[in-house]
């Protein structure tokens, strides 16, 4: 995916706003959930993909040693504005040789994987988030999820038909991204063969949105009440292996074992 797409993306669609709506909310406070988990006093954390800092700023606010790394300038620019004292600097996450290996014991790779098309990216980037990481330690890797699309905008905008005709989907239903193209799809099968090319295992996986995506305008309408139900509800539910597949997104938490790489 060339940068420039990238950034034409992100220039439209600012990632600060969508964390702050109510569906974007369910996601960053699902994922926090998650981290606390595995965060200890004095841990460094490594945010890969930072976009413009939510999850960064909320880290260096409860003291963790953050560093942030984030391909897109203007995101780096906003985040600067309302972080001044961040540790962030511009990078590929396939590419960072900027970074100490085994620096951080816990990484965030929340956004990366979205935008790398094909398996040989997807593994550049998380081998590289791999030497990074301390052994032992622990990797947050989230993903776009393929019947997300499929219903949302295959199904919903009536464009399966010529999707299909043309092999942009295949017989099966499973979108086949070009690598001119802004975002990759994946499904679960697609994730565990990713962690078994990246020599990672896994620790566990969930869904931070599940399906609020689906739910926007009805979460808009709800009571601050209601809304803050729903986000324990999400919490609550977020690893259930029949659920997770449908949302939006999933984060893939995931353990270094080595620090060797495992594919070119």
């Amino acid at each position: 995916m060339p940068l420039s797409n990238i950034e034409k993306h992100y220039n439209k669609h600012p990632e600060d706003k969508r964390l702050l709506r109510r569906h974007g909310i369910v996601e960053f406070e699902t994922t926090l959930h998650h981290l606390h988990r595995f965060l200890k006093p004095g841990a460094r954390v490594l945010d890969i993909g930072a976009g413009t800092g939510r999850y960064t700023s909320a880290l260096m606010a409860e003291g963790y040693e953050v560093k942030a790394v984030e391909l897109v300038r203007r995101n780096i620019e906003v985040f600067l504005k309302r972080e001044p004292t961040a540790d962030v600097v511009q990078g590929d996450a396939r590419n960072m040789p900027f970074l100490p290996t085994a620096w951080a014991d816990v990484t965030l790779l929340l956004g990366p994987l979205y935008h790398l098309i094909g398996d040989e990216e997807k593994i550049k980037a998380l081998n590289e988030a791999k030497r990074v990481t301390k052994p032992g330690g622990v990797i947050f890797v989230a993903y776009l999820m393929n019947e997300y699309s499929i219903l949302s905008y295959c199904f919903d905008e009536e464009r399966i038909g010529g999707l299909l005709e043309r092999g942009a989907v295949d017989k099966h239903f499973h979108i086949q991204a070009q690598p001119d193209e802004l975002y990759d799809y994946v499904r679960l099968e697609d994730i565990d063969r990713l962690d078994q090319g990246a020599g990672l295992e896994r620790i566990t996986i969930f869904s931070p949105d599940g399906a609020s995506d689906y739910m926007r305008t009805r979460l808009n309408r709800m009571s601050e009440e209601t809304f803050a139900h729903f986000i324990e509800y999400q919490k609550s539910i977020s690893e259930r292996a029949d659920l997770i597949g449908a949302g939006s997104h999933v984060v893939d938490v995931v353990s270094v074992v080595d620090n060797g790489t495992s594919m070119d």
